[in-house]
């Protein structure tokens, strides 16, 4: 029935500002697959993932040989002037490469891949804790603009009621100035509530992937906390640190590798131009360290995977705190939102009525009826935030459990 009522406002509010009125309801598990299907987000991380996969295929591909055609001898003077006296060359050549390069090169193209793979997952993972956060902050906004315009009706009902007890002469010209004033005071706040739910609505819809920037959050039975993982769970923020060490390891290995020299191996056939003659040539070249060893990249690579391990310490921290903090949140928010879900709410609203009866009849203030009123609107709101908070806490604590 709430739900009813939440988007007939809607739909009265959106008119009454011009809007469209097609409103699109969706659930939480509706926003969460649409997010999978169609957020950029997920869609770069994915591109990058397969990138790294290519790379990784790359890697272990050892060079080309290289095949060489010479002419020598020809174009000068004196016999040399044509191509009677010149000296043909064709030759292979292949570098082979030494100090376990590919070995090292597919090492990091794997740890690579491995990390854009889990940095799919952890966009994934962000991804839905925002969509679950995005949800649950447009049914909030949705509820606060409802209460925005009861309180408004309410307003005006006083400001009525007031006029006419001034008119009778029971009640002075100042109380129907205070519930004029009460009653702009509503009318910017129901302002200000929608200008809020429009921009929930666009806040969900962008991270959907939606062009629809018209929606509405559907309620659903609320969720059930995620179980206590084991305390040696390997948490996906965890993964990626590790994923980012190996890398990190194996650029150091790639450093010392490319410290070591190649070696070009060549063979071939040469033919003398004016008696015709061949003979086979062969030859092997090395370049000589003598300038260049490699040690900056070395040292550099060797800092970097001694930051890494600071950086998967750090992770591991991070984690547990992440999931502590997150429990401990939820916890609370259960707490407050179980509190304040009882009786207090149907209280408060039979404690208004009384209210509004006594004031009609004289034996309550006008005070008296807005204490009352704003009990009610505190209470009512105090309840959409605990609920919000659980939801957040709840969104927090699915994303640190991420494996």
């Amino acid at each position: 029935m709430f739900i009813f009522l939440r988007a007939a406002f809607l739909a009265c509010a959106l008119l009454a500002t011009g809007f469209s009125v097609n409103a699109e309801p969706i659930a939480l598990p509706d926003a969460l697959k649409k997010a999978s299907e169609s957020s950029p987000r997920i869609s770069q991380a994915k591109a990058q993932a397969e990138a790294a996969e290519a790379r990784a295929r790359q890697a272990g591909v050892s060079p080309n040989p290289e095949l060489g055609l010479e002419i020598e001898n020809f174009g000068g003077s004196g016999p040399y002037r044509d191509f009677r006296s010149s000296e043909t060359t064709l030759a292979l050549s292949q570098r082979i490469e030494l100090g376990g390069k590919r070995g090292a090169r597919i090492a990091v193209a794997a740890a690579e891949r491995d990390f854009a793979l889990l940095a799919y997952k952890r966009a994934v993972a962000d991804l839905e804790r925002d969509v679950r956060v995005a949800h649950a902050e447009l049914r909030a906004a949705e509820d606060r603009a409802i209460l925005a315009r009861d309180a408004t009706g309410s307003a005006q009902e006083l400001a009525r009621t007031a006029g006419i007890l001034v008119d009778a002469g029971r009640d002075p010209p100042l109380r129907q100035l205070r519930a004029e004033a009460v009653l702009a005071e509503a009318k910017a706040e129901q302002a200000r509530t929608f200008g809020q739910l429009l921009t929930a609505r666009r806040l969900l819809s962008s991270l959907i992937g939606s062009s629809d920037s018209e929606l509405m959050a559907v309620a659903v039975s609320d969720e059930i906390a995620p179980s206590i993982l084991p305390a040696d769970t390997v948490t996906l923020d965890e993964q990626l640190a590790v994923a980012e060490r190996e890398a990190a390891q194996a650029r150091v290995r790639v450093a010392k590798a490319d410290a070591v020299p190649d070696v070009t191996a060549s063979g071939g056939v040469r033919r003398f131009g004016e008696g015709g003659e061949t003979a086979v040539v062969a030859g092997v070249s090395i370049a000589l360290p003598f300038r260049d060893r490699n040690r900056g990249n070395i040292e550099a690579a060797q800092s970097d995977s001694l930051a890494s391990e600071a950086s998967l310490a750090l992770a591991r921290l991070d984690a547990d705190r992440a999931r502590y903090d997150a429990r401990m949140m939820l916890g609370a928010a259960e707490v407050r939102y179980e509190a304040l879900a009882g009786p207090g709410i149907a209280q408060a609203e039979e404690a208004l009525r009384l209210a509004r009866i006594g004031y009609n009849a004289g034996k309550f203030s006008l005070l008296e009826l807005l204490d009352a009123q704003s009990a009610l609107n505190t209470a009512k709101l105090t309840l959409i935030e605990a609920r919000l908070d659980r939801a957040r806490a709840l969104a927090a604590l699915t994303r640190a459990n991420a494996q």
